[in-house]
């Protein structure tokens, strides 16, 4: 009998201790690594530009060009089964930097995080930003933007902008953003 009850506590204790590790996982995103590695991705070539990039299959791709000004391209990407939304854009802007500050300065956002790095990844270098915001209605808003330029070629930077209606970036949207910039192809 001794046996017995001896056995169901550690089974008992087993079960529990199986529980929060999963419950741990899952609040630190543990689970999410996991689904973002089983992201199917298409190549995806734009029509105008000498740009291609790879985004999820089920992203949607929206293309509108301009002709002159800053902004040489805009194309919305949405997404419903990754919940995010973003832009692809080409700006016929010489500095990222600047830009970062000024639309931060004008935005209606209420920004309640916003950190800026630089990068370099192959032949881009730029800027990193993450940010979270408190909406006018109330609600919430975080992104990550990369702003890049071709090393080298300073007059232009491509905009990778990603969204979510979360007060949170997404782990697995992190690394969807990582997939999109390391495939990116610009001439």
């Amino acid at each position: 009998m001794y046996r017995k009850k001896k056995k169901l506590l550690a089974l008992a204790a087993l079960l529990l201790l199986a529980v929060l590790i999963y419950s741990v996982a899952a609040k630190t995103g543990g689970n999410t690594a996991v689904s973002a590695s089983k992201v199917k991705y298409n190549n995806y070539c734009y029509k105008d530009v000498s740009l291609e990039v790879s985004l999820p299959e089920s992203t949607d791709v929206t293309e509108d060009y301009y002709s002159g000004g800053e902004l040489l391209l805009n194309s919305y990407l949405s997404d419903e089964k990754h919940n995010y939304h973003g832009y692809i854009q080409i700006w016929n802007v010489d500095d990222p930097e600047e830009f970062i500050d000024r639309s931060k300065l004008n935005s209606s956002f209420n920004f309640t995080s916003f950190e800026n790095e630089k990068i370099s990844s192959g032949s881009f270098s730029g800027f990193a930003v993450t940010w979270t915001a408190r909406l006018q209605d109330g609600g919430d808003m975080a992104g990550k933007d990369y702003l890049l330029q071709k090393k080298g070629k300073e007059d232009q930077f491509l905009r990778v902008s990603l969204t979510v209606d979360a007060d949170v970036f997404p782990e697995k949207l992190a690394g969807i953003g990582e997939a999109i910039i390391s495939s990116l192809k610009w001439k």
